[in-house]
Order: structure tokens, then sequence, then C-alpha cells
């Protein structure tokens, strides 16, 4: 299971993050540029992100909007570990994106099936379907690495607070799907890191590099204590 305890996540209008500021990082979350016109520069700025010497996931533009594609195509490259889906709504967009990176992989020179994919799912819809989406997975390849959930988004398509029990209820359902699949969740809000973890949660993204001691040390669980290793009185 990877290290998610601390990602860092890089906006398009952001510097890339020097390596040693970041050293308390787990992985670097590079968010896709917001205008199409963009993506000429979108290889180099992913190689800049490779430099920093952390795993590196693309975050594409949403699956419906047609521009995934597009992005992959100018910013995937060896080096790359994978690439993060804002959220699925549903199992055959998935199975596009898979078939896409297969393509794309072997254009890059990169071995089929290497780049990992990490998948936010922050709405009720989302949810209903996130179980049939990582058996899915599951069964076609070994990418998936961690889910995404975002608790204010969470509360924002149900209507509520984020402090909702309806929303701490979704929480714990995302947890506990994922945890079927042996598959850690990545939690967005870095003030409320503490009860993430007591909820399970594995990590935290941020933008802040003042936060990432604090979430690595959050998040770290303890090495399980071995009997066997204990001398007999």
């Amino acid at each position: 299971m990877d290290n998610v305890r601390a990602m860092f996540v890089v906006l398009p209008d952001a510097p890339m993050p020097d390596p040693g500021d970041v050293e308390a990082a787990d992985g670097l979350i590079l968010v896709f540029p917001q205008d199409e016109g963009d993506y000429a520069a979108a290889h180099e700025r992913a190689a800049a992100a490779i430099e920093v010497g952390l795993p590196v996931y693309l975050v594409i533009p949403p699956l419906d909007s047609g521009q995934a594609r597009g992005y992959l195509q100018h910013s995937l490259q060896p080096g790359i570990y994978g690439v993060a889906v804002q959220t699925a709504a549903s199992v055959d967009q998935l199975r596009y994106l898979e078939g896409v990176l297969e393509e794309l992989e072997l254009r890059a020179g990169i071995r089929p099936g290497l780049t990992a994919m990490a998948v936010g799912f922050h709405d009720p819809r989302a949810i209903d379907i996130m179980s049939d989406c990582l058996a899915a997975m599951r069964d076609s390849s070994d990418r998936m690495t961690w889910i995404a959930y975002d608790h204010v988004e969470m509360a924002e398509s149900l209507g509520v607070q984020p402090d909702s029990p309806t929303v701490a209820t979704a929480s714990s359902n995302v947890i506990m799907t994922a945890a079927a699949y042996n598959l850690p969740v990545v939690y967005g809000s870095p003030p409320d890191a503490a009860y993430a973890a007591s909820l399970g949660f594995r990590g935290c993204a941020t933008g802040e590099l003042t936060d990432l001691e604090g979430l690595r040390a959050t998040f770290t669980r303890p090495e399980p204590e071995n009997d066997d290793d204990e001398e007999d009185s």
C-alpha cells in the first residue's frame, strides 16, 4: 500500500517546490491548467515535477470534458507515477481512461499498466458506484493506488454543513468500501486532519508547505509489535 500521508498539491499558477521543502511529502499532485491552450507547456511542467524527486500524480481534466486525452498526450512521460481523476461518473469512464493510458504508455515508452490511478468519490452518485468501480479496476489491472475524498464537496452536494452527521456517515462509507479493496483514502482538509485520522483516513492533501510535517506525523501509524522478537523471561 502506497504512503499517502502528506500529498502536496501544485496548482497551475504555483511554482514548483524545491526538493528540500517537500521532504515530508509522500507525493506531488500536479493540477492541470484550466486553459486548454496551456497544454503545450504541460510536458515541461510535468518534467519539472519529476525532478523534485517524489511520486507525481497528474490531476487530469474531468473525463466528460473531452480534454483529458489531450492533456495526457502532452504530459504523460517516463517518470510520472500516476494520474488522479477528480471524480468518476461510471465504470465505463474509468475503463475508457485505462484504455487511453495503455495507448499513451506505449507511445511514451512506458511499460503498459505501470501508470497508477487515484480516483475521487465526493458526492452521493459517485459513492453509489464506488464499489462497482473498484471491483472493475481490480479485475482489469493493478493501477488503483488510493482514493480521494473531500467532505466539503460532499456537504455541498447534499446541501448540509461539513460537520453534519450525514457527511460523517458518507466519509465512513468511503473508508469502509476502499478498505475492502485494500486502498487508502486521502482527505481534503488539513485543519481537520486529526479528525480524519480518527475516522480511518490514511492521509491528506494540501497546498501549504507548512502543513506537510504535521500531516506526516498525524497519519503515520505505529509499527505493529512483533511478539516473536521478545525474549522469554
